[in-house]
C-alpha cells in the first residue's frame, strides 16, 4: 500500500510539519549546500492509537525512503536487540538507497528520563541506541524515526538535538480532524449512516484515530441487510468503545502525571472559585464545573461531562441561564489552566507532552476576548475582517504584547497557588492514583485532614 499524505485525515497543522519534513529529505542538496545539517532522527510521540506509525510510513513513502525496522516482537534479551539494532544501522549505512531506520514504541524499551533504569537491559539498549546515533554521518542517506507513546519519559540523553532533532506531537484528533477521518471511514464503506459525521464526531469527543476506525468498521458489521447503520447502533458501538477504549487504565508514570496536573487545576480553580467539582484523572477536565461549562461555551472541541443533576449551586445554574463573560471569568480560566503547568513543573521539576492540549485551549480563550474587544476596542481582533482588511504590523505587534503580558500574569499568579497549596498536591497525589476519582464531599475531607496533619 502506498502512503501518501491523502491517507492521513485532518491533523492539518502536523501535515504541514511533516511536509516540511519531507520537502528537506527530498532536495537534500539543495539544504546542504546551504550549509545545512539534515535532522539525524525523528520522534513521533502521543497517546496509543493517534496515528503515529501511519505519519512515519508516509515520510518514508512521500521520501522515497527504504524502511528498515527494528523488530522487537521475538526479542527478550537485550542482546537480541542490540544485535537487531547494529544489523540495521549497519546494512542502512551500507545500502545505496536512503533508507529509514524505524523503531517502534520505543518508549517500552528505555530508562525514564531520571535515569531510574528499570533494568540493566534497558541500560544496555540505551547505550547501544546513544553509540549508534552518534556513529551517522550527516551526509549518510539514514534517517532514524521512532515513535513514543510517552516522550516525556524518554531519557534527554537521547532527546537532545544532534540525536533527535525533531519531535511531532501526534495528539488525539480535534473536532475538525473527526469529522474528516470519520467522513473517510465512512467514504470506503457502501453502508449508509444514521447520523451525520459531525454529529458522531461531537459525540466522540476524546477518541483516538484508532476508536473512530472502529466505531465505523463495527457499525458496518453489524448493519442491517439495507447496508444501513442507524443511529441506535452507532450510539450503542460509541458506548461500547468508550467503555473499553478510552477509560483504559494508563502506565504508573503516566498516572503520576496526570495526578499532578489536575490536583494542580484543582487547587488553583478551588481558590477562584468555589463551586462543584469532581477530582481525576481524566483528561478533559479542569476539576471544577463552572469553568469546565466556561471552556465549553467557547471551545467546540472540549468535553463537558457534567451530568446535569437537579441541584446545582449558584455558579451552575448562571452558567446554564448564560454564556456571557467577562473578561476576569477568561483569566480566571486561563489561570486554572496554567495550574496544571505550574503544579508539574513545581512538583515534577519538569513539563510533559499532556499539557499540550489544555495549553491551546488559553489560545482559545485569548482569542475569544480578541475578538469581543474585552482587551480594548482598538486592538480588537476578527479573523473574517483580517482576511479582506488586514491589520497592519504595528496593531499585530501590540497584540501579542499584550497576549504575552496576560500569559504572565495568569502563568504567575497560578504558580503562587500552586505553591501556596504545594504541600497538599503532594499530599492528594496517592490517594488519587489509589481511588482515580474523587467527589467534592469525600476530597474536602481528605484536604481538611491534609491540613490539620501539616499544622499538626
Amino acid at each position: 500500500m502506498n502512503y501518501t499524505f491523502d491517507s492521513i485525515a485532518g491533523y492539518e497543522r502536523e501535515k504541514t510539519e511533516l511536509k516540511n519534513l519531507c520537502e528537506i529529505f527530498s532536495n537534500r542538496k539543495k539544504y546542504e549546500e546551504k550549509g545545512g545539517r539534515l535532522p539525524k532522527g525523528i520522534i513521533f510521540y502521543g497517546r496509543a492509537g493517534t496515528g503515529k506509525t501511519l505519519f512515519a510510513k508516509v515520510l518514508a513513502n512521500e521520501c522515497g525512503l527504504k524502511i528498515k525496522k527494528v523488530d522487537l516482537g521475538d526479542a527478550t534479551r537485550e542482546s537480541s536487540i542490540c544485535r537487531q539494532l547494529k544489523r540495521a544501522f549497519s546494512s542502512a549505512r551500507k545500502s545505496k538507497v536512503p533508507t529509514m531506520i524505524f523503531f517502534d514504541e520505543l518508549d517500552k524499551l528505555l530508562p525514564n528520563d531520571d535515569e531510574e533504569y528499570y533494568t540493566d537491559r534497558s541500560k544496555s539498549i540505551l547505550a547501544q541506541l546513544l553509540t549508534l546515533i552518534d556513529g551517522m554521518d550527516s551526509t549518510a542517506n539514514i534517517v532514524f524515526v521512532a515513535t513514543c507513546n510517552s516522550y516525556g519519559s524518554l531519557p534527554e540523553t537521547l532527546v537532545r538535538p544532534g540525536r533527535i532533532d525533531k519531535k511531532i506531537s501526534i495528539e488525539r484528533p480535534t473536532y475538525t480532524s473527526r469529522v474528516e477521518i470519520i467522513n473517510m471511514y465512512i467514504s470506503r464503506s457502501s453502508c449508509r449512516f444514521g447520523m451525520k459525521a459531525e454529529e458522531m464526531a461531537r459525540m466522540c469527543s476524546g477518541f483516538s484515530c484508532a476508536a473512530l476506525e472502529t466505531l465505523i468498521n463495527e457499525s458496518v458489521l453489524h448493519s442491517d441487510d439495507n447496508n444501513f447503520a442507524s443511529e441506535e447502533l452507532i450510539r450503542a458501538v460509541f458506548s461500547e468503545i468508550k467503555n473499553e477504549d478510552i477509560s483504559r487504565k494508563g502506565s504508573q508514570v503516566e498516572d503520576v502525571v496526570y495526578a499532578c496536573r489536575n490536583i494542580g487545576l484543582l487547587s488553583v480553580a478551588r481558590e477562584l472559585n468555589h463551586g462543584e467539582y469532581v477530582l481525576s484523572l481524566e483528561e478533559d477536565t479542569v476539576c471544577n464545573d463552572y469553568y469546565n461549562k466556561l471552556i465549553a461555551e467557547i471551545d467546540d472541541d472540549y468535553e463537558d461531562d457534567y451530568d446535569g443533576d437537579d441541584e446545582m449551586d449558584e455558579c451552575e445554574e448562571e452558567m446554564n441561564n448564560s454564556s456571557v463573560f467577562c473578561r476576569a471569568d477568561l483569566m480566571d480560566a486561563i489561570t486554572v489552566i496554567y495550574g496544571g503547568y505550574a503544579a508539574e513543573e513545581i512538583i515534577l521539576n519538569k513539563t510533559y507532552d499532556n499539557l499540550y492540549y489544555q495549553l491551546r485551549i488559553t489560545d482559545c480563550l485569548m482569542q475569544r476576548m480578541l475578538e469581543m474587544g474585552m482587551l480594548g476596542v482598538d486592538i480588537q481582533y476578527r479573523e473574517a475582517r483580517a482576511r479582506d482588511i488586514p491589520y497592519s504590523p504595528d496593531h499585530i505587534d501590540q497584540i501579542n504584547e499584550i497576549m504575552d503580558k496576560i500569559t504572565s500574569e495568569c502563568y504567575c499568579r497560578a504558580k503562587e497557588l500552586v505553591l501556596k497549596n504545594k504541600q497538599l498536591i503532594k499530599s492528594l497525589i496517592p490517594h488519587l492514583l489509589e481511588r482515580r476519582t474523587i467527589d467534592k464531599k469525600d476530597c474536602e475531607a481528605l484536604i481538611e485532614d491534609i491540613s490539620n496533619k501539616v499544622k499538626a
